[in-house]
């Protein structure tokens, strides 16, 4: 009689491969343009049968989705209040003051909300218990690499790019990649390269002497084991996703577990819509839509007619012998 044994294994091994994954995010306790990103992530992974878990403290805003669920933490922000923080840091950064000590400041932050998660034993006994199978991380808040650590799950980032690609031992060349908050840009003189090499030193010592340690007195506070360097943690990751467009990047060197995923809030083109199907009842609103309007195609028409005058003027000069650049010449 014919054995159907190697049969049914088979077909069990691919049911347990294509089994729906419980996923667990750990966003950034500020920044909301990560957590939209996620949560568009987190759409797409419903769609194929996975489960997804945030994991947010108390009090932060997040709109209600049958694509995802919640995890709540006692932390030291709810919406309110991260965003005032990250707003007044953001106005200093910006302006080129004081980058370093508002950076520390929210770096602070991080590590203390990160202290409050991992001393919270009834929240980690209950992550334990989900059995997750994979935790995402955003970088700007390293404390998902100690919980991926504590729950001893495989782990993968998902960067904007800033800690990318130093920190996972892939360095830009410093020749012609300028360092974060360097004020430089591709195009360095020795001067320059020389300013680039020194500002890339001192955030590899910041990061490696002032960042990574804080959290790795986290992991010894509550004797984490077994025990791992955040640099171990940070090179552990199973893959890497940057969201940024390869080609805005600067050439550099790509490891094999980084994939460039900077079109993930794009959707397909749609048509534009007819101007009289926006238009209310209102006429003021209809008259203030049309004058804008008018004055657009008024514009446009202007615009075309400067383009066809310095196209033509150059086309005589060039063919009288002249040497007029036609791109020097259409200036906006």
């Amino acid at each position: 009689m014919k054995s159907y044994t190697p049969y049914f294994m088979l077909l069990w091994s691919a049911v347990g491969i294509a089994k729906a994954a419980k996923i667990i995010i750990v966003p950034p306790i500020m920044f909301e343009s990560h957590m939209y990103i996620f949560k568009t992530l987190a759409s797409a992974l419903h769609e194929r049968g996975h489960r997804t878990v945030f994991l947010l403290s108390e009090g932060r805003d997040i709109a209600p989705s049958n694509h995802y669920s919640l995890q709540r933490y006692p932390g030291i922000f709810n919406s309110t209040t991260s965003d005032a923080f990250l707003q007044s840091k953001m106005r200093n950064i910006f302006s080129g003051r004081l980058t370093a000590i508002e950076l520390f400041d929210i770096l602070d932050r991080y590590t203390k909300n990160c202290d409050m998660m991992v001393g919270n034993r009834a929240l980690i006994q209950g992550l334990k218990k989900e059995k997750f199978d994979l935790l995402l991380v955003d970088p700007n808040d390293m404390c998902g690499f100690v919980i991926a650590h504590l729950l001893g799950v495989k782990y993968a980032v998902f960067s904007t790019g800033l800690w990318y690609p130093a920190e996972v031992g892939a360095p830009a060349p410093l020749a012609y990649v300028p360092e974060f908050n360097s004020l430089l840009t591709d195009h360095m003189n020795l001067l320059q390269r020389m300013k680039n090499t020194g500002v890339y030193l001192i955030s590899r010592l910041g990061i490696s002497f002032l960042v990574l340690p804080k959290y790795e007195r986290i992991m010894q506070k509550y004797n984490l084991l077994p025990e791992k360097s955040m640099y171990d943690l940070v090179h552990g990751s199973s893959l890497w996703m940057l969201c940024t467009d390869v080609a805005l990047e600067f050439p550099r060197p790509t490891l094999p577990n980084v994939v460039y995923v900077g079109g993930i809030l794009t959707k397909p083109a749609s048509p534009l819509p007819e101007v009289e199907e926006g238009i209310d009842d209102n006429k003021e609103s209809s008259d203030c839509l049309y004058i804008f309007l008018e004055l657009q195609q008024l514009e446009l028409h202007s615009l075309s007619t400067k383009y066809d005058f310095m196209l033509q003027s150059s086309l005589t000069e060039k063919g009288s012998g002249g040497k007029t650049d036609i791109v020097q010449q259409i200036k906006l």
